[in-house]
């Protein structure tokens, strides 16, 4: 029997998907240099998370949200765990937390010509600083005094610090350096102000175990451990141009 050029393709793709079921579903943001639909292999804490289940004999979908989608959809069951979180968001969505996978320096991006220098957060008293809609930001800079404007997601904030709605983007700087030096019309406008303001780890948390299923959170520990043996996890974060901590 012939089949149309179309029919074909669908077959294929009802085949494949067959062939590929995965095990468990995780959720993440566009968080590069961790997690990226543009980066290889979805970025240094994708890979690291899909090749820690592999090596336990599962495979894992990544599927990318904004971020408030994602703490969204951990509360409808669609996810048994999200990367890369803060430590405030996995008490926040009740999940089980890995080991620290990255620490990360977190601080304010300013515009190069119009630097905002301060000794103290109090004195950023009615700065407008761009956060982003759900981030787990720590009490002790949020309740500093600035006016923080909630934004999508981070490039959304650089674009708006750019164009001087904002003085101050308070971000990671390995994922504010990354999204600057990737977008012509900032790089070379914005840059990280020292110093950090905090130094955060970033985890992945898992769901509370259900019935007939895998305790994910002990999987996953016990996949890293594997990488860290064989020495995969160090080449992972050297494919990726991210430092070992």
């Amino acid at each position: 029997m012939r089949f149309p050029p179309a029919l074909w393709a669908l077959l294929s793709f009802l085949l494949l998907s067959c062939g590929v079921r995965a095990d468990l579903r995780l959720a993440t943001l566009e968080y590069p240099p961790y997690c990226s639909q543009h980066l290889p292999q979805g970025g240094s804490i994708v890979e690291l998370t899909t090749r820690a289940f592999a090596t336990q004999g599962y495979k894992v979908q990544v599927d990318f949200l904004p971020w408030a989608r994602v703490r969204a959809a951990l509360h409808n069951g669609h996810y048994q765990g999200a990367l890369a979180l803060w430590p405030r968001e996995v008490i926040e969505e009740n999940l089980y937390a890995s080991r620290p996978l990255f620490y990360s320096e977190l601080g304010f991006f300013v515009r190069k010509d119009t630097p905002v220098r301060f000794n103290d957060l109090a004195e950023l008293k009615g700065r407008k600083v761009g956060v982003v809609r759900g981030y787990g930001y720590p009490d002790s800079v949020m309740r500093s005094g600035f006016s923080a404007e909630e934004a999508v997601d981070d490039i959304s904030n650089l674009r708006k610090l750019e164009a001087r709605r904002f003085d101050l983007v308070l971000l990671e700087r390995a994922v504010g350096e990354y999204l600057i030096a990737t977008d012509e019309q900032l790089r070379g406008k914005l840059q990280w102000q020292s110093p950090a303001l905090e130094r955060i780890p970033l985890l992945a948390g898992f769901t509370a175990p259900r019935p007939a299923q895998p305790d994910w959170a002990q999987v996953y520990e016990n996949g890293l451990k594997a990488l860290l043996a064989s020495g995969e996890y160090t080449r992972i974060l050297e494919r990726q141009n991210i430092p070992p901590r």
